[in-house]
């Protein structure tokens, strides 16, 4: 600072000297308080975030290069695409049979494009092996005794395409023991030390079925609710208490579909949505032109707010699956995004 004109007086520490200092100091403090107001208020140090893992699907004729003009990873965390898995033994399953990972339908260069458009976003992209039905394809493996050789062909393609981890859904009770056990370990030990991601889809109604040591593995769990809010809470309460699974890591699964009242077919939302105008409104439609009028359960705007509230309160939400929603202004996918 320049000052002007002469001393107020020839004393070592001026006058003027103590109020420039003064001023200066009262100035930092003022901007020291404004700028901490401006801060953003920042979430408990070690505190985990608030999850939110989207299902992409590869049966719906739609590549994975031409849906990555379309999705929307606002929010999203983590993306998943299912399914990847081998192809089916000639007989029963060896050593020598081909275990080599697909996701069907789709090229290499489609999973490559939606895996970089989610990386630029910020998103990690895991691989989800199995699924309703597929996972035949990875339990005909583990239960001839496989595990480490087609754990070994998925690490590769996982490095190949640049993944960040798998998502092991696996729905068949009946085979869930020992070997399913064996095979998590095997993933686990095999992946985990490349710095990638073990999740799993899980549901109650198949929990007795796989073992603790498996459940206890993986970095978090993906609930297939699908169901009423009350319903919601009863699956998160079960995972958290009678399971033991840390909150932060349990993740409620919110459907983009809907069900028959007698569970003999399932419609997207937006299916639903175009056939019944007030959908949104409610959890329950029937009588209309959509499949001879069969009543459909499904979740509305105000029960996906709700459990997307309730997710929170744990590790987050999961979408089952991305390209089942309706259009705006009655997306769900907007729900999500407004509460969580």
């Amino acid at each position: 600072m320049r000052r002007v004109g002469g001393p107020l007086c020839k004393c070592p520490f001026s006058f003027s000297v103590f109020i420039a200092k003064t001023l200066t100091t009262a100035g930092m403090l003022a901007a020291l308080f404004l700028s901490a107001r401006a801060l953003p208020a920042q979430a408990p140090a070690g505190a985990a975030p608030t999850l939110f893992v989207g299902y992409l699907p590869d049966y719906k004729g739609v590549s994975f290069t031409d849906y990555a003009s379309k999705i929307d990873l606002s929010h999203m965390t983590h993306l998943n695409l299912a399914f990847g898995n081998p192809p089916k033994c000639n007989g029963t399953c060896t050593a020598t049979s081909d275990m080599t990972f697909a996701v069907k339908s789709q090229t290499d260069s489609d999973v490559d494009a939606i895996v970089k458009l989610a990386h630029a976003a910020g998103v990690k992209v895991l691989l989800s092996i199995g699924g309703g039905g597929g996972d035949q394809l990875i339990l005909q493996f583990y239960n001839a005794g496989l595990s480490q050789p087609l754990v070994a062909s998925l690490s590769s393609y996982l490095t190949a395409h640049g993944l960040d981890g798998v998502d092991v859904d696996i729905e068949d009770p009946s085979n869930m023991g020992a070997p399913f056990a064996t095979f998590v370990q095997a993933v686990v030990t095999t992946v985990r030390p490349q710095g990638k991601l073990v999740t799993a889809a899980v549901a109650k109604y198949m929990q007795d079925s796989m073992p603790d040591t498996a459940l206890h593995q993986f970095d978090f769990i993906n609930v297939m609710s699908y169901g009423s809010y009350t319903a919601a809470k009863t699956s998160l309460d079960f995972y958290a208490n009678d399971k033991k699974v840390p909150r932060n890591k349990i993740v409620l699964g919110v459907p983009f579909f809907g069900s028959a009242a007698d569970d003999s077919k399932e419609e997207d939302y937006a299916t639903i949505f175009a056939n019944y105008p007030n959908a949104w409104r409610v959890d329950t439609v029937s009588g209309g032109p959509l499949d001879g009028g069969l009543g459909f359960n499904y979740v509305g705007e105000d029960t996906m707010a709700r459990e997307v509230k309730l997710g929170k309160e744990y590790g987050g939400v999961m979408v089952w699956e991305l390209m089942g929603d309706a259009p705006a202004p009655h997306s769900l996918l907007q729900v999500i995004h407004s509460h969580l």
